[in-house]
């Protein structure tokens, strides 16, 4: 958490710095995210059930507002985003012969905080690039088995219990704005956000409950897994 306070408390510094100084534009945006989680979480979740899973991405959604505040006439601005962003991963699973799919799930409110460099424009359209930090608050987490074999009672639809309340990342991206009328702007942007921390906690064994679900091994320890997608998100910048 001081991680996190220390990024907030900067941004809004910065924010308020150039937002006298500046001329401020507002946008909304939305998109696609194919997700996946990295890490060795899977090969552990192989071995403690004596099972075969093909790690696969998962499709979400992705949408929210930003705000654009221009540093000076560099073409350079500090671009801070709120955004829900659905993340996880699934896995086909080979259990015995029979074949079915676990979702993971994580939903996020993700807050990135970007420095954006704007290309020089070209008639319409002005290209641009970006990176910056992102973090994001979790806000839900699920494991949904499709289609459970029948002798598979334990399997189904469960909240994971353990998922940290913070997710810790990076974005690097680049796009395109297309002018819209005197003032407004479409844009198109693509984007990877890795994560740097890891998506779940340790538990202690003694507070484990036998009917909920946990992303942990048998001594309690959090399955390591990091959060990362690739998104292609459409907004419109008044």
């Amino acid at each position: 958490m001081r991680q996190i306070t220390v990024i907030l408390l900067v941004s809004l510094l910065l924010v308020a710095t150039v937002a006298a100084e500046s001329q401020t534009k507002f946008g909304i945006k939305a998109g696609v995210v194919m997700a996946n989680m990295s890490g060795d979480g899977w090969n552990t979740i192989e071995d403690m059930n004596g099972v075969t899973m093909d790690n696969k991405s998962l499709m979400g959604m992705a949408g929210g507002l930003f705000v654009e505040f221009p540093l000076g006439t560099s073409g350079v601005s500090l671009q801070p985003e709120f955004l829900y962003v659905m993340k996880g991963a699934k896995g086909e699973t080979t259990d015995a012969g029979d074949t079915y799919t676990v979702k993971y799930k994580n939903d996020y409110l993700e807050i990135p905080v970007l420095i954006k460099y704007n290309f020089t424009s070209t008639g319409s359209t002005s290209p641009f690039m970006f990176v910056g930090p992102v973090a994001g608050f979790n806000i839900a987490s699920k494991l949904q088995v499709a289609d459970p074999p029948s002798d598979r009672a334990d399997l189904g639809d469960f909240d994971i219990e353990n998922a940290k309340s913070l997710d810790l990342g990076l974005t690097i991206g680049a796009g395109l704005g297309l002018a819209m009328g005197s003032s407004g702007k479409l844009t198109f942007d693509l984007r990877y956000t890795t994560g740097l921390t890891n998506v779940y906690d340790d538990v202690d064994q003694a507070s484990i409950d036998e009917n909920k679900a946990y992303m942990i091994d048998d001594a309690g320890n959090a399955l390591d897994f990091k959060n990362n997608d690739i998104r292609l998100m459409v907004g419109y910048q008044f």
